[in-house]
């Protein structure tokens, strides 16, 4: 059992000279001392006359000696011929005890701690040791007796052991008589949390909600400027189903002793979650300002209100508690993280960026803030910057597949392919145990590939990629097309173009994608059906021109030049659009 006391205990130490000192007088009586690690006054009462004197104070002496040097075996040998000399000797008996029970020989330490109570049962150390040996041994019941015979024969015995005392009974099934000992120690030493506490768990225990609220009170009328005591009520009410009540008694409480921030906090929480907002913000604010409200504690109310905030004043008063959380927390990075946080939320992104780059400046050890700031670069198209930052966040994360994501994609986007292929590269080989990452890797490759001209690598990396994650349908989408494009393989083309468009049925991109590869099969006209729903989902240059060629092939020549001008004006459609309109004929723009 801990032993976690009041420290209300004085005792003072006896060098080992005064101990040799005393030992050489013969009439000198034993005396009781508090025990101390090194030195002990252990002095024989027995007659001079009777006993070999001398050498009983040689093995105590020695015995003493051997425990300093934590030497304890050879302290036990001294001391039990001491016991052969001096049987009925209490302090001899005590030290015997103390050292079995530390080697965890709890029966014998019993029998020789009560050899020492029997002797002399007004010493509250021996009491002490006592109790502690029969509750290591399990027997609850004895060692409750021997803590009670303690404060019965022992008028200077500490307080603080009557902790011990309510804790066995509460061990014991005893719950009301712990209450009655936590009363005890009350009565002797004023209202202190531990008691209280205990106090109200037990109440709770038996249902007893008014006495667990009143004990805590009682301590918060007794420590009125610990606002955490007010704060336990608060939560026992919330827990009881009356956060009414709960909110009531932390107004109160603040009334009478405002600037108590924890409190402050635990009323704008309660506020929040019965959405008065406005209420929420006006203590929110108090608690921001405080040194005392933990960082982390903020934040999660933060991100809760950013979650629930929708008014415009609202919003304006959040933006003053982000401004509140970096005035306290200036030097700490999740303070402008959370802020980065906010202005997302709020789509104010070039705000967010700031502080993810001040968050970032602080402290690099954080991969979400950096995937954060990369993803708004991206987004942003400001390529060099996702370089730049790729190239920090990888000095502190070297194992990380995503940043060389990334890096590779700006320099894709930048048509730096072989610097892409080089990131792409160098992040797929530490891709460990995730077939759908090492899947996009590869899918990047292969399109960096194909951009460089590499056909055969880039096919052979697609069929990887696909291999990795079957479901990879962009993969699936670019070989296929790829392959369209080239006229190679088209029935491995038609076999995976087949699945993509089964699995997305609605996908412009996708159908295009299929029903170009049946066009380069000659199946025109299945090729037609794919497009016509294609052109009914998404309308670009390239899906218009590709479906003006299905038409004139199935022998739809008007039409097709209809709609050969319509890519035309919208613009991206291939460098033969011209031609094609001019001479009112298809012409093949394959590779």
């Amino acid at each position: 059992m801990n032993k976690e006391r009041v420290n209300i205990r004085a005792g003072y130490s006896i060098s080992l000279l005064v101990i040799i000192t005393l030992l050489m007088s013969p009439f000198v009586l034993l005396a009781q001392v508090p025990e101390t690690p090194q030195h002990e006054d252990v002095l024989p009462d027995a007659d001079p006359l009777k006993v070999d004197r001398f050498n009983v104070e040689f093995l105590i002496v020695e015995g003493m000696h051997f425990l300093s040097i934590e030497n304890p075996s050879k302290a036990l040998d001294s001391f039990m011929k001491a016991h052969q000399i001096m049987p009925d000797n209490a302090a001899i008996n005590f030290k015997i005890a103390k050292i079995l029970k530390d080697s965890e020989d709890t029966d014998q330490a019993l029998f020789y701690i009560s050899k020492a109570t029997e002797k002399e049962k007004d010493n509250y150390y021996y009491q002490v040791l006592k109790a502690e040996i029969l509750t290591d041994k399990g027997d609850l019941s004895n060692a409750i007796s021997t803590y009670e015979d303690l404060y019965e024969f022992s008028d200077d015995a500490p307080d603080d052991y009557l902790l011990e005392l309510a804790a066995l009974y509460l061990y014991n099934g005893k719950p009301d008589m712990a209450l009655k000992t936590y009363d005890r120690i009350e009565n002797r030493l004023g209202i202190l949390e531990e008691v209280s506490t205990q106090k109200q768990k037990i109440y709770l225990k038996q249902n007893k909600l008014k006495e667990a609220i009143a004990e805590g009170k009682n301590l918060v009328e007794a420590y009125p400027k610990i606002g955490e005591y007010a704060v336990s009520v608060s939560q026992i009410l919330v827990s009881n189903d009356k956060k009414e009540e709960a909110i009531e008694y932390l107004k109160e409480y603040l009334d009478e002793h405002p600037n108590q921030a924890v409190a402050e906090m635990e009323l704008a929480k309660l506020y929040r979650q019965t959405n008065e907002i406005e209420l929420a913000l006006d203590y929110f604010e108090k608690a921001f300002s405080s040194e005392e409200i933990q960082l982390e504690d903020k934040l999660n109310n933060f991100v809760a209100l950013i979650q629930k905030l929708s008014k415009d004043e609202d919003l304006s008063r959040l933006k003053n508690l982000g401004r509140s959380i970096l005035e306290v927390h200036s030097t700490d990075a999740n303070a402008f993280a959370a802020n980065g946080d906010l202005y997302f939320a709020l789509k104010e992104k070039d705000s967010a960026k700031f502080f993810y780059k001040k968050a970032v400046d602080i402290n690099g050890n954080n991969l979400q803030l950096w995937q954060n700031l990369l993803s708004l670069e991206m987004e942003n198209k400001n390529y060099q910057k996702v370089i730049d930052y790729a190239d920090e966040a990888i000095s502190f994360f070297p194992n990380q597949p995503v940043l060389y994501l990334y890096a590779g994609s700006a320099h894709f986007s930048l048509k730096n392919f072989k610097n892409a292929i080089m990131f792409w590269e160098q992040g797929k080989s530490i891709v460990y145990g995730n077939d759908r990452l090492k899947s996009t890797f590869a899918a990047q490759l292969a399109d960096a590939y194909h951009a460089s001209k590499q056909y055969q690598k880039a096919f052979k990396t697609y069929e990887e990629a696909i291999k990795a994650n079957p479901t990879n349908y962009f993969a699936i989408n670019n070989y296929a097309y790829y392959l369209s494009l080239k006229k190679q393989n088209l029935e491995r083309a038609k076999e995976l173009s087949t699945r993509m468009v089964e699995a997305n049925p609605d996908n412009a991109t996708f159908l295009d994608t299929h029903a170009w590869v049946l066009f380069q099969k000659e199946e025109y006209q299945e090729a037609l059906k794919y497009l016509e729903k294609a052109v009914q989902n998404q309308s670009s240059a390239t899906i218009i021109e590709h479906y003006a060629d299905a038409l004139y092939k199935t022998g739809q020549k008007e039409k097709a030049l209809e709609q050969w001008k319509k890519a035309k004006l919208m613009g991206g459609a291939s460098d033969l659009i011209d031609k094609k309109i001019s001479e009112k004929k298809y012409y093949d723009a394959s590779i």
